[in-house]
């Protein structure tokens, strides 16, 4: 496998595994015959993927078969790989030793999702946000999960009563934890969103951003005076702490505030949380009437550029102090195919050194659309794609396969995971998991791919990998061609 090789028994200088198993470093080559322990192997071609443990987090088989989504689940590694985190849509958080799969720590949290889990740099604390009526942000002592401060964030943007147990939505008509980024120097940045619908049956959005020192204390706020009448999700922090590029989204009724750039990014320095610049891409017409950002968004290493990618396939790279035209690539924008109009979202985008790294999900109708079909008939040609371009958008390399993306995610080296997740052409069991790309150096897509780390259904569109190279991703039951229901909704960390 990656970096070494898995023995079914304790071997010396070897590191312990569950299972009384071990892993030995090894720098193979394919093809090399190596020898460990007196006995020889000849090196794959390609790294194998072996689970290391598996825990149950739980029965959603329920909403599942009642047509849920995929149930959020946050995880994140000790900065020492020593223990994983694990936040459920149940409200569990755990705490689990991926040296012998045992539970160290466990607690759970009433009428909440955890949404966000991060640790401090030094382990010593562990931060857990949730989506609930209260909207908390915990610190955490993370050898007991016993509290040692917590904010009410729905203080900040409101409140909405818990929903009805058999509502499959409602947990998202709840005030949540949507960006939890720990900064270099300890500070917290914390994303609190409200999307509701009041009493009159009227959407309403509240969010806000701030700034919390290591004790909990706001150090910053913005919008300045009150939480913003818009979304502000899943704010990207750059490597060194100064800059944040934050989506500004509204699905409220009534006009937009004229001093936000909703339906595009804004740019705040930190910690103070000054505006910086802002960029809102036009709508893509006749298609699209508005523009929708979800996780593709990422301030560059150098603070010259935010990346934004959209729901309606467009890829802009945005120069923040030049005055200078935003380079666009279009990724999915829309094609018609016989008559009807197909897009391919980007879903998921980030810099990484020179190069712009995204993902486009499954093909998609166009909202507004005046067709009665509801789900497209055929594929875009450039949906369930990873692509990498270099910062003048021309195209480095790209992999298409027969997956159904789920999320990307940037590990330490030049590690590139991507999920695969819920597929809804067909009943192949055998395409769920992570996939593991080689970001640095050369070769085409299929050269870059590592290895593919299946699971028994479908997985969640966050992932985790440890400095120390454990792949943890959050697997969840589907519903097969015959209608019934398989796999267990789990945590599985690979090696």
């Amino acid at each position: 496998m990656r970096g070494g090789v898995v023995l079914q028994e304790n071997a010396t200088g070897g590191e312990p595994l569950p299972g009384g198993r071990s892993f030995v470093p090894l720098a193979w080559t394919p093809g090399e015959t190596v020898e460990i322990g007196g006995d020889r192997f000849v090196a794959p071609l390609q790294a194998s993927c072996v689970p290391l443990l598996r825990h149950r987090l739980g029965n959603v088989s329920r909403a599942i078969a009642l047509g849920a989504e995929a149930p959020d689940t946050a995880l994140a590694w000790s900065p020492d790989g020593s223990r994983l985190a694990v936040g459920t849509r149940l409200g569990t958080l755990l705490l689990i030793d991926p040296s012998t799969g045992e539970v160290t720590a466990e607690r759970d949290f009433p009428e909440a999702v955890v949404k966000r889990v991060a640790w401090s740099a030094r382990g010593d604390v562990l931060y857990a946000g949730e989506q609930s009526p209260d909207a908390f942000l915990h610190a955490l002592d993370p050898r007991t999960l016993d509290t040692r401060w917590s904010l009410r964030l729905a203080d900040e943007v409101g409140t909405s009563p818990a929903p009805p147990g058999d509502d499959l939505y409602g947990i998202y008509t709840l005030p949540g934890v949507y960006g939890l980024e720990v900064l270099p120097d300890g500070a917290l940045l914390v994303s609190a969103v409200h999307g509701w619908n009041d009493t009159h049956g009227a959407r309403c959005n509240r969010s806000r951003l701030l700034v919390l020192d290591p004790s909990g204390n706001v150090l910053a706020a913005w919008p300045r005076e009150n939480a913003a009448d818009a979304t502000l999700m899943h704010p990207r922090v750059d490597a060194s702490g100064r800059l944040a590029a934050v989506p500004v989204g509204r699905s409220a009724e009534g006009p937009p505030p004229a001093d936000l750039p909703v339906h595009g990014v804004q740019i705040l320095t930190l910690p103070d949380l000054e505006p910086a610049a802002a960029f809102v891409p036009p709508p893509l017409e006749p298609w699209f009437d508005s523009v929708f950002a979800w996780e593709a968004v990422d301030v560059s290493a150098r603070l010259d550029r935010v990346l934004l990618g959209l729901g309606d396939g467009r890829l802009f790279v945005v120069p923040i102090a030049q005055d200078a035209a935003p380079l666009r690539l279009d990724l999915g924008t829309p094609v018609v195919s016989g008559g009807v109009p197909l897009a391919a979202s980007v879903g998921f985008g980030f810099f990484h050194q020179d190069t712009l790294v995204s993902q486009t999900a499954r093909s998609n109708i166009p909202y507004g659309n005046p067709i009665p079909d509801v789900r497209p008939a055929w594929a875009h040609p450039a949906e369930n794609a990873i692509r990498v371009h270099d910062l003048e958008g021309r195209l480095q390399w790209e992999w298409r396969g027969p997956h159904a993306l789920a999320g990307l995610s940037l590990g330490p080296g030049d590690l590139l995971v991507a999920g695969a997740g819920p597929r809804v052409a067909d009943d192949r069991r055998d395409l769920f998991g992570a996939l593991l790309f080689r970001l640095d150096g050369e070769g085409t897509g299929y050269e870059r791919l590592v290895t593919a780390c299946p699971t028994s259904g479908p997985v969640f569109i966050h992932h985790a990998l440890s400095a120390q190279g454990l792949l943890a991703v959050a697997a969840f039951p589907f519903l097969g061609g015959d209608g019934a229901l398989e796999g267990d909704y789990e945590v599985v960390v690979f090696r």
